[in-house]
């Protein structure tokens, strides 16, 4: 086991690694802020990936090429994360935004990537309904999965032929888990 540190921060915790060893996660700021992080391969030199705006991110997969995705508060002010993707070696933090129109408590999380860029994740507003996303190639274009007759799913990974895997709330209320086909989308 190697201790990849915390950049300067106490506490950190990795949530994905790609077939070079290179780790994405987050860590805890001496400013307090949680902010996401990646590694270079076999976990050697973590380096802060900056926010959207805000002074929060958290970094939870990553892909072959190194694009990472996750969230990140996009004001100071104001708790508003959005998922983001960026390009090769986690370089250049993009907005993937929400899928509905905006509101104040607006939301997105990306949470896997496949090698294609196609990014999955969770689109809401706090306690209303939240609904899983898509995205086509290098994060373009979110679009909702659909749910199992809930107001509640998230989806959770993506593998290279495009199935997403999740969970979605039944009419009934029940949390069950799913699995999309493989898709391909433009």
């Amino acid at each position: 086991m190697i201790d990849l540190g915390a950049l300067g921060g106490v506490n950190s915790t990795a949530y994905g690694i790609n077939a070079a060893g290179q780790v994405v996660g987050s860590y805890v700021a001496a400013s307090g802020d949680g902010r996401a992080f990646i590694t270079g391969p076999d976990g050697m030199g973590m380096r802060d990936l900056g926010t959207l705006g805000g002074n929060g991110s958290a970094a939870s997969g990553i892909n072959d090429a190194g694009q990472v995705v996750g969230s990140s508060n996009t004001d100071k002010d104001l708790y508003i994360f959005h998922a983001f993707i960026t390009g090769p070696n986690g370089m250049g933090m993009k907005d993937l935004g929400i899928l509905r129109a905006p509101n104040s408590s607006e939301f997105s999380e990306a949470n896997g990537i496949n090698d294609a860029g196609q990014v999955v994740g969770i689109s809401g507003y706090a306690a209303a309904a939240s609904e899983p996303f898509i995205t086509g190639a290098n994060g373009m274009v979110m679009r909702d999965l659909g749910n199992l007759g809930g107001n509640f799913s998230e989806a959770k990974g993506i593998d290279d032929a495009g199935q997403v895997a999740g969970w979605s709330n039944t009419a009934a209320g029940d949390r069950h888990a799913f699995i999309t086909a493989p898709r391909e989308w433009a």
